[in-house]
This record gives C-alpha cells, structure tokens and sequence, in this order.
C-alpha cells in the first residue's frame, strides 16, 4: 500500500511562483515606507517577517489550506501588533479565500460567522477606546474589505465549482445511460432478428434435411418417389428462400412500424398442411369460441406450433397441435409421439430458448418435456381481461426452458430440442 504523497510533493508549481513574485514586490513597498509608523521603534527587518509568513501560506494554499490560513492568521497578527502594511494585507485576504475555496467545507462554513464576530468585537473595542462614529465605521468597512469579502468570494466561487461538477457528472451519467439503453436496444433487436430467422429458417432446412435423409435411405429409387421426394425439398426451398428474403427486405427498409412478422392463429392450418408434405403427421384443433386477440398473441401461439411441429418432424412422429379459447388467455399445446429417427438432425436448443422467451415476454409460461411415450409442449399465453386460470388451463405446469432428460436413455431422440 503506497503512501500519501508529502506536503512538499502537493505543492503546486504555479502557488511557488505567486509567493516567489510577491515576496520581493511587497518588500519594495516596505522599503518605500508603505508602512503605519505607529511603532516607529520596530526594526524595518521585524516587518519582513508577517510578509514572509503570509507569502508562505501562498505556498501551500491548496496543498494545505488549515496550514495556509494558519500561517498567514500568524503573520497578520504580528502586522496588527506592530504596524500594518499594505503588502501584507493584500497577501493575507488571499490566504483567506483560498481557505474558503479549498479548505474542508464543515470548516468553512464556521470561519465566516467567526471573522465576522472578529469584525464587531473590533468594533467594540474602538468604541471603549474613545472612537467617534467615524472611526467605527471605518474599522467596520476595512474588516469586511480585507476579512470578509474574501471568504465570502471564495464561498461563492466554490459553490459554482460544485454546482460545476455536480452538473459535469450528471451529464456523464446520462450519457452512461443512453450508452447502456442503445446497447440493450441493440440487443434486443439481435435477439429479435436471431429469433424470426430461426423460427421462420429453420421450419424449412429441417423440412429440406428430413427429406435428403429419406431419399439416401431408398432402397428402390422409384422415379415417381424420387420426383415426389424432390418436389417437396424445391417447395421447402423456394417457401424458405421467400420467407428469407422477405425478413431481409424489411430488416433494409427499417420501417418502425412494419413487424417482422404477422402470422396468425387461422394460418396454422397452412403450417399442419406444409408439416404433412414432408411426411409428418399433424392433427390440428381448435377449442373454445374465437375471438379477436393482439397480434403478439396470434403471433407467439403460432411460433409455438411451429416449433415444436419442427421439432417433432426431427426427433418425433404422429403430432396433434390444439389452440384453446379460454377466459384470459390463449392455450397452445402440441403432443407427439417419440420418434426412434436413429439419424435426427441436431439442434441446438435455441428453438425452445426462443419460445419461452416469446411467452414470457407477454407474461405466459411455458411447459415442455416427456410425459410417457410422448414429449409434450404447453403453452399458456394471457390475452387480457380475466387472467383466472381456467379449467384445464396450465397455470400449474411447470416453468421451465429446457427439460431435464429422462434417465435410462444417453440420447432420447426428442431431448435435443432446436
């Protein structure tokens, strides 16, 4: 642990040249006679001795201010003894400011009600003394001349200094914030984009992957399965490729109020229609009287589907995707039975991260992992009005984003969610 640096090392170079300047111009008006001859006894060396000490509180003003006023208060007295001179005096209200300006503030604020006190009592004093009115007020205006208007000067400069670099932070602080806020934004609209690219891409790829897969497997390359087969990749492709470029295009135009995306609930039946093409059977409901919702609610119930429909394409067989109408809230779920693909295609979890964000951001939850044969997605998403958990509703289920895997089994065919 380093130590303080010393008095001598604090001293600043410009404070060393105002007393080495005012040291000699003030001994100039000494010898010049600018002196009170009311003890004409006194040696003119003995009145070089309050210069020096007021000039060396010049020294350490703002090194160390309790040591500036110190010396000079030393120096000003013995003036006061033997004479005063206009050079001392002149130095000694510096001595006095800079303890206003850089001395501690609890300190400070006692110095100008006891100057002041100082003040009157010399006031006093002039009056038992024999003082006219005159005399009185003179002694009055040169000790808030020389006494008071410096430390009042320096209160004042140091208020604004404060006020200063209370305004200078403020400002840093705000700009700190506004950094932070555009890098959350930022991130949010990463997060965003990564999340439409994933659930619109990868319905697609995987499509284009399960279908690649089954055509290498065929043993029989009839023409009319290996023309069906190929068909529905180029669908999957161009369907892919358009959806791409569509986020692409608005991504460019940076249109605030165009969505990313705008799917519904009543285009889901088109989603289950696509699902079927690439040989996974899908069995869609819906349950409960429609009603209009907002479009981030359609949207998330229909993402939801799509994930977990992909999913079941890649790990799984045989879904059945229901959308419940209940009081305050849309309920999706999506059951599947599991597959035994011994060539699944991997993912890597950030389908399902994805979901669960979607739900939790409008305040839902979100279930998903095995429940017998079957891996089973649950997906409760308020809509306003009554948010009473309905019958059948899952305000019990569980909270979770990525299910634990089932033990027995070192790589379930459905734990690997994309």
């Amino acid at each position: 642990m380093t130590s303080p640096p010393g008095l001598l090392a604090r001293v600043r170079r410009g404070d060393l040249i105002a007393a080495v300047l005012l040291f000699p111009a003030g001994s100039l008006l000494i010898g010049l006679g600018n002196i009170e001859q009311y003890m004409p006894e006194v040696p003119l060396a003995v009145r070089f001795i309050p210069l020096a000490l007021v000039c060396l509180g010049v020294v350490v003003r703002r090194a160390a201010p309790a040591w500036c006023l110190a010396v000079g208060t030393v120096g000003f007295g013995i003036e006061i003894g033997i004479g005063l001179t206009l050079a001392t005096v002149c130095v000694y209200t510096d001595n006095l400011y800079a303890y206003a300006r850089y001395g501690p503030p609890r300190k400070v604020r006692v110095l100008l009600p006891t100057v002041a006190a100082g003040v009157l009592v010399l006031s006093a004093l002039t009056i038992l003394d024999g003082g006219d009115a005159g005399e009185v007020v003179s002694v009055v205006a040169i000790g808030a001349v020389v006494l008071l208007s410096p430390i009042a000067t320096g209160v004042i400069v140091r208020q604004a200094h404060d006020r200063a670099e209370l305004e200078r932070e403020r400002a840093e602080q705000t700009a700190r914030l506004a950094d932070v806020r555009r890098r959350e934004a930022v991130l949010r609209e990463r997060t965003l984009m990564a999340r439409e690219l994933h659930d619109t891409v990868a319905n697609f790829l995987s499509a284009i992957a399960l279908q690649s897969t089954a055509l290498q497997s065929r043993k029989d390359l009839e023409s009319d399965a290996v023309r069906g087969s190929i068909d529905a990749i180029r669908a999957s492709s161009v369907d892919g490729l358009a959806e791409l470029r569509r986020i692409i295009g608005i991504l460019r135009a940076g249109d605030e109020g165009e969505e990313l995306a705008s799917y519904r609930i009543d285009q889901i039946p088109e989603l289950a229609e696509r699902m079927r093409a690439v040989g996974l059977k899908v069995d869609f409901h819906v349950e409960g009287p429609p009603r209009d919702l907002p479009g981030e609610v359609e949207l998330t119930a229909y993402r939801v589907v799509q994930e977990a429909l992909t999913n079941a394409l890649k790990h799984g067989r045989d879904a059945e995707a229901t959308v419940r109408f209940v009081p305050g809230a849309l309920v999706v779920s999506v059951v599947n039975a599991l597959g035994d693909n011994e060539t699944p295609v991997p993912g890597a979890g950030a389908g399902l991260v994805g979901m669960t964000e979607r739900v939790r951001l409008l305040g839902g939850k979100v279930h998903a992992g095995p429940e017998g044969e079957h891996w089973t997605v649950r997906a409760e998403i308020p809509t306003g009005g009554d948010h009473r958990s309905a019958p059948g509703s899952i305000g019990t289920a569980d909270d979770a984003d990525v299910p634990p895997r089932r033990t027995g089994s070192p790589s379930p065919p459905r734990s690997e969610q994309e």
